[in-house]
């Protein structure tokens, strides 16, 4: 249905911008990197790689596609890219730190899995304490990219800090 909208909008833009995010550039060259790793350890900078895919690309992706659609210039772009890759990094170093210390009735999925399947994950590269503190400099970096924008951002401000408080 994503491909189905972008395509009603008459942008090619959009539509490339939307393949990239989804095809091997993107969610499934990272998914396919992810199930490479597992069983094996990764570095920091494997890690990011995979995540910057799997999940950023397409977190990336819906900003840009926004801001495309809102008729950004070249310097808003490069600032909502930014905030949408960080918070998309974000967004996975969260959901593994919940995969370890989330409640399962409140995920509404069993914790722990990650472990059990040997997946490359920041809690497991860098420990508990590092993932978090990671996780919030991640989401800095993505607030620091909104600077330019002022109060009009205010909504995307506030995903940046739902994405690492969340406890589901």
């Amino acid at each position: 249905m994503a491909f189905e909208a972008a395509a009603r909008t008459g942008s090619t833009a959009i539509v490339a911008e939307l393949a990239q995010a989804a095809g091997i550039a993107g969610m499934v060259g990272g998914q396919q990197m992810d199930m490479e790793a597992e069983g094996r350890e990764v570095t920091l900078a494997e890690l990011r790689a995979i995540h910057a895919c799997k999940t950023g690309a397409l977190i990336r992706s819906a900003v840009r596609c926004g801001a495309l659609a809102g008729g950004a210039d070249a310097a808003q772009l490069i600032a909502l890219s930014a905030y949408g890759e960080n918070l998309g990094l974000a967004f996975q170093i969260a959901d593994d730190l919940l995969d370890v210390t989330g409640d399962a009735e409140k995920l509404g999925k069993n914790t722990g899995a990650d472990a059990a399947h040997v997946k490359a994950t920041y809690p497991a590269l860098l420990g508990l304490e590092e993932a978090q503190r990671l996780a919030k400099q991640t989401i800095e970096n993505a607030l620091d990219a909104l600077a330019a924008f002022g109060p009009e951002a205010e909504a995307f401000r506030a995903l940046a800090h739902f994405v690492i408080d969340r406890d589901r």
